[in-house]
């Protein structure tokens, strides 16, 4: 219990809440593990669960009638999905996969609602958070719009690394196909460009890790 309260006092929504309302929180909520691949939620379908990642990646998409997919976002632990939908009563406007094992806090509608409106801070907290979200989707679609393939490329690449030892790297491993669904790219044209980035030594990979070697430059 004492682990679950810690965790959730780190989640942005939850963070300024005391350790009753954490209680309530975790009352009303149940764990469940995924495996690889498992869709969590999907577009179009009636929202009915919040979901805080406490272990592992999803990838939250978009698609089209063809099955084109296009990636808006990848959350880790810490993040949570589905709150859209659990206040408009409206549909989904995304799906959700898992990435790789995950495990999650599910906490349904009506459990949140409840908590809503015995702790109305909480509301404050997800307005806080959808702006956040709202900048980072414009941010995306002023990328599609005004970059080409290369300047989206290096602008995600440079978005999922992190600093170690001194050094930027991806800790996890993205296929290409992967990186043109988050940037809305063909696998091909990212595989060109993969190339060329190792071709002039910007980029090497070790292991499943991607290491940035040095700064990339403004245009190719």
């Amino acid at each position: 219990m004492e682990n679950e309260l810690s965790f959730l006092k780190k989640v942005p929504i939850f963070s300024e809440l005391d350790e009753q309302a954490l209680q309530l929180v975790l009352s009303r909520s149940r764990t469940l593990k995924f495996r690889k691949g498992v869709i969590l939620m999907s577009e179009g379908e009636t929202g009915e669960s919040l979901y805080i990642i406490n272990e592992g990646t999803v990838r939250i998409f978009v698609s089209d009638e063809e099955g084109n997919e296009m990636t808006l976002f990848i959350e880790g632990a810490g993040s949570y999905i589905g709150e859209i939908s659990l206040l408009d009563d409206a549909p989904r406007t995304a799906s959700a996969i898992t990435m790789e094992k995950t495990e999650v806090i599910s906490i349904s509608k009506t459990a949140f609602v409840e908590i809503i409106k015995e702790n109305p801070e909480i509301a404050f907290n997800i307005i806080s958070a959808l702006t956040h979200k709202l900048r980072r989707a414009t941010e995306g679609i002023r990328s599609l719009a005004l970059k080409n393939v290369y300047q989206r490329l290096v602008l995600k690449l440079l978005e999922l690394s992190i600093e170690e030892n001194g050094q930027k790297l991806i800790p996890k491993k993205h296929s290409h196909s992967e990186l043109g669904k988050m940037i809305g790219a063909s696998r091909e044209m990212v595989g060109k460009v993969m190339a060329e980035l190792t071709k002039g030594e910007y980029i090497e990979q070790r292991d499943k890790q991607l290491v940035l070697l040095k700064d990339f430059p403004h245009d190719w």
